[in-house]
Parts: C-alpha cells; sequence; structure tokens
C-alpha cells in the first residue's frame, strides 16, 4: 500500500525542535542507529524537507552534522546517503571500546562509590523491565547510560571523555548487535557478573567480564555481517528503503 505524503517509515515521531537542523540530525540519527534507515538509503532533502514540515537548509545543515559523526556521507551526482557498515570498521572499533571499557571496568572497581555501584544496579534492573517488554530502544538507552556510568564510575575523566566521544557510528554497531538473537539476555548476564565484581573490587576480574562482553557482540556481529554482506556493505544500486512522497 502507498505511503501518503506525509508518513515516514520511522517508528519514532518527530517533534519541532528549538534548533531546526539539530531537531533533523536528532531524528535521522535515531533512524539510522535504530536500522530505520538502512546503509546506503539515499537521503531526498526535498522528500526529508516536505514530510518533516522545514525548509532545505536545516535538512542540508542536518546532513553535514550527520557526516561528521560518520553515519552519513555525500556522494557526487547522487547526493547524501547512509554510510555502509564495513566488517573492518567493526572490528577496528570494537577493538577499541573493548580495551576502554575493560580498563574503565578495571579503575570503577578500584575507585567507585557505592552511589555509582547502586545506579549502575538499578540500571540494570530498569533494563531487565525493558527486556521483557521487548523494547530494545529503551533497552539500548539504558544500556548507553550503563557504560557511560560505568566511565565515571572509573575516577578518570579523559577515558569517560573518550569512551563517549568515540562518536555516533558506534551506536549504530551497538544497536545492532543488541537486537541478534540472545545478546540481551547475555548482556544482563554480563552486567550483574560486572557489578558483584565491582562491589567485591576484584580489579582484574572487571576489566576482563567488560572487555570480554564487547568482545562477544564484536564476534557475533561480524558472524551476522559475513552472513549478509549485501545488506551492510551495499552496492552502487540503491535498494534500502527511504521516505516517500
Amino acid at each position: 500500500m502507498a505511503r501518503s505524503k506525509k508518513e515516514t517509515i520511522f517508528a519514532n515521531k518527530f517533534l519541532p525542535p528549538h534548533s531546526t537542523a539539530e531537531g533533523v540530525s536528532r531524528y535521522l540519527e535515531e533512524a539510522i542507529i535504530c536500522g530505520d534507515l538502512k546503509p546506503g538509503s539515499r537521503l531526498i532533502e526535498r522528500d526529508l524537507a516536505e514530510t518533516l514540515g522545514v525548509s532545505r537548509i536545516p535538512i542540508r545543515e542536518a546532513f553535514r552534522i550527520l557526516e561528521i559523526g560518520g553515519l552519513v556521507k555525500t556522494v557526487p551526482r547522487r547526493g547524501a546517503q547512509v554510510t555502509a557498515i564495513h566488517r573492518q570498521e567493526v572490528e577496528d572499533i570494537f577493538t577499541i571500546r573493548a580495551n576502554l571499557i575493560g580498563l574503565a571496568a578495571k579503575l570503577a572497581a578500584r575507585n567507585a562509590a557505592e552511589k555509582d555501584i547502586l545506579r549502575l544496579s538499578q540500571i540494570t534492573q530498569d533494563m531487565v523491565e525493558k527486556a521483557k517488554r521487548k523494547n530494545l530502544r529503551s533497552y539500548f538507552r539504558l544500556n548507553v547510560k550503563f557504560h557511560a556510568l560505568l566511565g565515571q564510575a572509573s575516577g578518570n575523566n579523559h577515558l569517560a571523555t573518550i569512551l563517549e566521544n568515540l562518536g555516533k557510528q558506534t551506536f549504530r554497531f551497538r544497536y545492532l548487535s543488541l537486537s541478534l538473537p540472545g545478546r540481551i539476555q547475555q548482556t544482563l548476564k554480563n552486567h550483574r557478573r560486572l557489578i558483584g565484581v565491582i562491589r567485591a573490587r576484584k580489579e582484574g576480574e572487571a576489566e576482563k567480564i567488560a572487555r570480554g562482553n564487547i568482545e562477544e557482540a564484536k564476534e557475533i556481529l561480524l558472524q551476522y555481517i559475513s552472513a549478509h554482506p549485501e545488506f551492510f556493505h551495499p552496492g552502487n544500486k540503491n535498494s534500502a528503503p527511504r521516505l516517500r512522497k
């Protein structure tokens, strides 16, 4: 059935922002991270402007914001499109994250205050509730908060900042990994174990568990990419869904 002029493929509702370009970029960012817009999808200025009820100027500005984050690229004579997901990029980024998160967990076992540990436990319990409701988007947001707090609990502000600034591209990989069968349950199990060893001040075990959790995610995602190469690294022909007039 054809969509009406005002319909989108996205699950989230667009709300007019204070800064139009920033609001559009956040809207498209979530659509890319959560897979509403697939790798290789073309982003048509005219269609987006009409559907979101804004002019083309903030659309172009939003594209530039997303390009800095690695989610969008501009292709000569084709315009803006969602970047492909490359196996090597996934491997590189997850390897970096595994070591940084491992270090953060080790330092958290040494430095975390009791309030930090309680907050990590509360976030994990909230994640359990989201998992029961099969609300992956909310679960993912809580997972992001969990790792951000882990970085802060390390007591190393520079490490926490580095983890935060790895880029929006990592969110796309992490969301996709969590969407794969069994991954949510394994993540919850790893979080509980991690909190336990942090509370017990076992630095080595905390580092091992945290690093292993990321490495598990990497291997599962790489296997999935190998099985579906056409989805993650599409050719010049765009078969991904996009906005329609």
